[in-house]
């Protein structure tokens, strides 16, 4: 069950990086706008970002046009649909929504840096990879637990902002 649900999962990654894209014409600035472009180009390639791109850009994600509050809703319908919450609201619920499972995630984050990933089964490791949209039934626990500490740092960088 979890590859069709990653599949599902999958299929709402066009619309989300569509959003992005397009939501990414409209900053002001050239340099932020022409990084944020490229990243999605990149990822639309296929390719997986290094951590210092997704850094470089981490300051339009609050306060700019690319704000939870300030996204399109289709943007931010595509969003719920990549973390399994019901897209079929109006878009306050689905803001608020949205905003709550994440909020969530940086919780179960602070409560993983703080227990290390060493402390995990096999089990909590994958669990803990899908809840943050890696499938990883096709892969290794070494893998999942590379996966999981580049997105633990990835998060407590994200924290300050």
């Amino acid at each position: 069950f979890l590859d069709v649900y990653d599949c599902i999962r999958r299929g709402s990654y066009p619309a989300v990086l569509r959003g992005l894209a397009l939501a990414a014409r409209a900053l002001p600035e050239p340099r932020p706008r022409e990084l944020l472009q490229q990243l999605c180009a990149q990822v639309q390639g296929g390719a997986r970002p290094h951590l210092c791109q997704l850094l470089a850009v981490r300051s339009l994600f609050s306060g700019s046009l690319l704000a939870l509050n300030r996204l399109q809703v289709d943007h931010v319908r595509a969003l719920s649909q990549v973390l399994f919450l019901t897209p079929h609201l109006p878009a306050f619920f689905l803001r608020h929504r949205l905003r709550s499972h994440v909020l969530e995630i940086r919780h179960l984050d602070r409560a993983l840096l703080r227990l290390g990933l060493g402390q995990l089964s096999e089990e909590e490791l994958r669990a803990a990879c899908y809840l943050r949209g890696l499938n990883s039934t096709h892969l290794g626990q070494a893998e999942c637990r590379a996966w999981l500490e580049q997105w633990l740092r990835l998060s407590c960088e994200l924290r300050g902002t």
